[in-house]
């Protein structure tokens, strides 16, 4: 994904920003749509209805799984459905993360620039003073590849 790309979504998301008055989330998620970590933005379009943004990367570090480059990129979009209301809340949702490095699996090449897609559905609950924590299964698609995944997130709401 190049620069001018993921520009153009920042400015969607902050242009949303300023017409919609909603909540924000912002939370680490390990696993997930984004493969091992990601750091993630979401925003609450309406009181059930959230957008997506997040950035993760893995350092190289001669496992199975590397790049060519010194690290692998990943943006996670999406979108998600929540049900129910309150502090307890179960989502179901879906997008794609692009991939941007060539990343190394069970010694064959996925090459730069592709984009995986997910679908997942999971729980968040919303403690106390903001804290947000979620549960997430993932189905991820890449290429020939696919696999069920779990991501784990913490976090923030404002």
């Amino acid at each position: 994904m190049d620069l001018y790309k993921l520009k153009i979504i920042i400015g969607i998301v902050l242009f949303t920003e300023l017409i919609f008055c909603q909540k924000n989330n912002i939370y680490a998620e390990l696993g997930g749509a984004g493969y091992t970590k990601t750091f993630n933005y979401e925003r609450m379009l309406t009181s059930n209805i959230i957008a997506r943004l997040g950035y993760g990367f893995e350092k190289e570090e001669g496992t199975n799984n590397y790049s060519d480059n010194e690290f692998i990129k990943f943006y996670p979009l999406g979108a998600a459905y929540l049900f129910g209301s309150g502090d307890n809340r179960f989502e179901i949702g879906g997008g794609m993360t692009l991939l941007d490095g060539t990343l190394e699996m069970n010694g064959e090449k996925v090459e730069e620039n592709q984009s995986t897609l997910y679908i997942g559905s999971g729980y968040r609950y919303y403690l106390t003073d903001g804290l947000l924590f979620g549960v997430k299964g993932y189905y991820l698609t890449l290429g020939k590849f696919s696999a069920p995944w779990l991501g784990i997130s913490l976090g923030w709401t404002f």
